[in-house]
């Protein structure tokens, strides 16, 4: 149910405004009408927003209709406004409907105020109806506006000669040119555009002309200062009811920057992939579900693929299971690691089996992220091949070495033996021989007897020296005292020879090692001791055997000057000399490590360290 109609009666007569109600029931309009005879009452009623329509008399006492038109309009001006007047000129009357009357009726005709007000109120919802689309429009065309000024592009409205109108600036800092160029049609679109794009300029047109009615085309423009730019051209082409085109809509983009950097990009993969084609080595690109995306010629020669037997297809489609496998599992692992997996596989070739260190890593996008799996692949056949022809070659020379060493042992076993058994006892011999001559001497023969006891002596040093030569040739106290004993008594006589003091800390180590183990252990040590003695200008020698979970350590450390081991240790084996070469090739025959460390001034330390369970197996050998 609508509401009743609330009307506003300004008359100071009350009779009047019931005959005005009269009739509007009579017209058969509902209505409920509020009466007010002064200025006070009719400002509040409008300022309270109380009335629908307002119907007021011309000739008040102390208020005038005029002026109560004049403050509707400035209160109330979508509320219509109607006049019934007992008198009221027609000039009168046509300068209330200029100032914004809605109507006027005299009182003597009552009868038109039911059709008036319906009119009134009709041209009252029209003329609201009108503001509101007005206004909705120029909202609408403000909005449009200002996504036009914020648009990347320039919005254009142009025709089939190319005459172009634009609705922003933007055009300017576009071409460099004015707008006023445009506008005023001294230039056209084509004016500016680079003569080897015209044809592809219009041929899009066309095209967009026959099929879709509309167009994305891209070209180059030529700016007013003569830089060369690229434009993205979008466009609708509006056509009237014969097919004929009227205008076109659409908006320019500059992409300049984007052409640069796709042709940058182009070029990089073209050098990228040119390198990677013709590389020695193997190169593959695949995506996360296995499939190609590029490969080298090294790769298809050695797989015996072509580029269309490879492209698009994925790893399962070109692999046996098990090697698909094998590489899915290869992928899946460069993925969640992050890193790249390195495997060496062997593959079968035209000359037999070939072994090829194969690379996997990741290849990110342009966030960072991984986005494909990358494979680089090397033949490493004759590397290998090399390689254990080198570790075979090692070997050979170790066990010589090893057999060398050894027979050296046995020779200055047997060579000890022979001046022990043979020039000692010879020696022997000769000075019993050397003391009876002496004891049969006359007394008148003192000189001769004083001659045979300085031969005596003399015998008697050059028998402790071939004791101590067979003592050096092969250590008898090692079988006769220990391993503990020969090293104590090898350090005794190093330290009294040489003037040096020293510390000597051992622990027993005979039941960990046999004969032959313990004279190689004998032999580092002497050797040490040797260098020391020739090189070092020491004053103190610490020596130190001593076993810990597992492993025998044993230490030869003095104060001497030292030396630079990178710059000896680095050499090959031939300039290392034979000292550090015999060292390091004993430690070895214990299944052990060699280390040296030292510095110029500041003496040296030879640690080897020993494994015992190899110790023992080296020595049962």
């Amino acid at each position: 149910m609508e509401r009743a109609l609330r009307i506003l009666i300004l008359e100071d007569l009350p009779s009047d405004a019931e005959l005005m109600a009269y009739e509007l029931r009579q017209a058969g309009i509902a209505h409920s009408y509020r009466r007010v005879a002064d200025r006070k009452d009719f400002v509040a009623a409008l300022e309270a927003n109380w009335p629908d329509l307002i119907l007021s008399d011309f000739h008040l006492p102390d208020f005038d209709g005029l002026e109560a038109l004049t403050l509707a309009q400035a209160i109330s001006p979508d509320t219509p406004f109607v006049f019934v007047s007992g008198v009221m000129g027609e000039e009168v009357a046509i300068d209330a409907m200029r100032l914004g009357a809605t109507d006027y009726v005299l009182k003597d005709r009552l009868s038109r105020l039911g059709p008036a007000i319906q009119r009134s109120l009709r041209e009252a919802e029209e003329r609201r109806d009108r503001r509101q689309a007005e206004a909705a429009l120029k909202a609408s065309e403000e909005e449009y506006l200002l996504l036009v000024k914020n648009l990347p592009g320039v919005v254009y409205k142009g025709y089939v000669d190319c005459t172009v109108d634009f609705i922003d600036e933007k055009v300017e800092e576009l071409t460099n040119y004015p707008r006023s160029e445009f506008d005023t049609r001294r230039m056209k679109w084509n004016d500016i555009l680079v003569a080897e794009d015209y044809q592809q300029f219009k041929a899009a047109f066309m095209r967009g002309l026959k099929e879709s009615g509309s167009y994305v085309r891209e070209y180059r423009i030529r700016r007013k200062d003569g830089e060369v730019i690229w434009i993205q051209d979008r466009g609708q082409i509006i056509c009237d009811q014969d097919g004929q085109v009227e205008y076109i809509s659409g908006v320019f983009f500059d992409i300049t920057e984007r052409r640069r950097a796709e042709e940058a990009l182009r070029e990089t993969e073209a050098r990228f992939a040119s390198f990677m084609r013709y590389a020695p080595g193997t190169s593959v690109m695949r995506d996360f579900t296995g499939r190609y995306l590029f490969a080298n010629e090294a790769w298809e020669k050695r797989q015996h693929r072509r580029r269309r037997d490879w492209e698009g297809k994925t790893i399962a489609d070109l692999w046996p299971p098990d090697m698909a496998a094998r590489v899915y599992e290869s992928d899946l692992q460069v993925i969640a690691q992050g890193k790249a997996v390195q495997t060496i596989e062997e593959i079968p070739q035209e000359d037999g089996m070939h072994n090829w260190l194969v690379t996997r890593f990741s290849i990110p996008d342009g966030d960072g992220h991984p986005a494909l799996i990358g494979e680089v692949g090397i033949d490493i056949t004759l590397r290998r091949r090399a390689e254990e022809a080198l570790r075979e070659s090692e070997q050979r020379l170790r066990f010589l070495s090893s057999q060398l060493l050894t027979a050296q042992e046995r020779e200055r076993k047997r060579i000890s033996m022979e001046l022990h058994d043979e020039l000692g006892q010879s020696l022997a011999v000769l000075k019993l021989q050397i003391r009876a001559i002496e004891r049969g001497l006359g007394d008148d023969q003192q000189d001769l007897r004083e001659g045979c006891l300085d031969l005596l002596l003399y015998l008697d040093g050059v028998i402790d020296d071939v004791r101590r030569l067979s003592r050096d040739l092969s250590p008898a106290i090692i079988e006769d005292l220990g391993l503990q004993s020969a090293l104590k008594y090898l350090t005794n006589g190093f330290s009294k020879h040489y003037t040096v003091s020293h510390a000597f800390e051992a622990e027993d180590l005979d039941k960990l090692f046999q004969s032959e183990g313990q004279i190689i252990i004998y032999r580092i040590f002497q050797e040490c001791l040797t260098n020391i003695a020739k090189h070092a200008g020491a004053t103190e020698v610490s020596i130190a055997v001593k076993e810990h979970e597992g492993l025998i350590t044993l230490m030869i450390e003095d104060n001497g000057i030292g030396f630079d081991p990178v710059s000896i240790l680095s050499r090959r084996a031939p300039g290392r000399g034979l000292g550090l070469a015999a060292l390091d090739e004993r430690a070895r025959m214990l299944g052990g490590t060699l280390e040296v460390w030292s510095q110029p001034g500041a003496g040296t330390r030879v640690t080897c360290i020993i494994p015992v369970d190899r110790a023992g197996k080296a020595q049962g050998d």
